[in-house]
């Protein structure tokens, strides 16, 4: 069987423009360094999928110009602030928005994962959402006529990327335990993960008998060793958030012009290897 491990170019060289893409993490196990090489390649038009809560993943992509349409429930800086570059964009109606409820976006992913078309979703009726998403319907229950209920379009990215704590040599990963990431490797045409371990399928499979979730190579299209592949965010159990590094982009999200500046000193003239040194 071909190696699943590949070079972080590599994969960004499948990610093509007008990708529809989903991204795991938020301010911890977030996949940064696939995100700075997605930057560099100078990807437009995204179609960007953000599964659970997103945070600097999202927003930095945004900020680079790389996204015209964001899916979303959540993204925020956390205890940092506002994600200024997705607000900016947001408010100048630069990138189109379709927001969802945490159990919708969930649900959506899992159709797709499923290959069903839609699922229904209880708690949306007599909601702002099902006026801000015409594509969220009401249907009647086929097994109670007297109730109605909700349905959401499946989701079903392209390509999807996270970030892992190990992988094997023959390309099954280890993952947050909290995080949708088997889903959604399952629900996508192709999907990325970059890791901080690569050990021996021996070692993978006794590590995933008590701890973390276990995604087969069977749903990877490609893994990247990459060593501190999340930071700024944190990967627990290997490092916490790079609160400085966190500090400096906040203070350059600030403006159009000096977010500019920031992609320029921070991420395009500089490699992988680079931002993390």
């Amino acid at each position: 069987m071909p190696s699943k491990l590949i070079s972080i170019q590599e994969a960004v060289a499948q990610i093509p423009d007008g990708t529809k893409l989903a991204v795991s993490g938020n301010m911890e196990m977030s996949p940064m360094a696939l995100i700075r090489e997605i930057i560099r390649a100078k990807r437009r038009e995204l179609y960007l999928v953000c599964v659970g809560a997103a945070a600097v993943n999202a927003d930095m992509l945004i900020g680079a110009g790389a996204v015209s349409t964001v899916e979303f429930s959540q993204i925020s800086m956390g205890e940092y602030g506002f994600a200024l570059n997705f607000r900016r964009k947001f408010e100048q109606a630069a990138i189109a928005g379709l927001e969802h409820a945490c159990p919708t976006l969930t649900a959506a992913i899992g159709a797709g994962a499923s290959g069903i078309p839609f699922i229904p979703v209880r708690g949306l009726i007599g909601t702002g959402y099902m006026k801000i998403r015409p594509d969220f319907h009401i249907v009647p229950n086929p097994y109670n006529a007297e109730e109605r209920i909700a349905v959401v379009p499946a989701i079903r990215p392209d390509a999807a990327i996270f970030h892992g704590y190990k992988a094997d040599t023959l390309g099954n990963v280890l993952a947050h335990p909290s995080q949708n990431n088997r889903l959604l490797a399952q629900a996508s045409g192709r999907t990325f993960a970059t890791v901080e371990e690569i050990v021996t399928p021996d070692a993978l499979r006794k590590e995933a008998s008590h701890s973390g979730s276990f995604i087969p190579a069977l749903y990877l299209s490609g893994v990247i060793h990459a060593p501190g592949g999340a930071l700024p965010t944190a990967c627990p159990g290997y490092y916490e958030i790079d609160e400085r590094e966190i500090s400096i982009y906040m203070e350059k999200s600030a403006s159009e012009e000096t977010f500019q500046s920031y992609l320029q000193e921070y991420i395009l003239s500089r490699g992988y290897q680079e931002v993390i040194l």
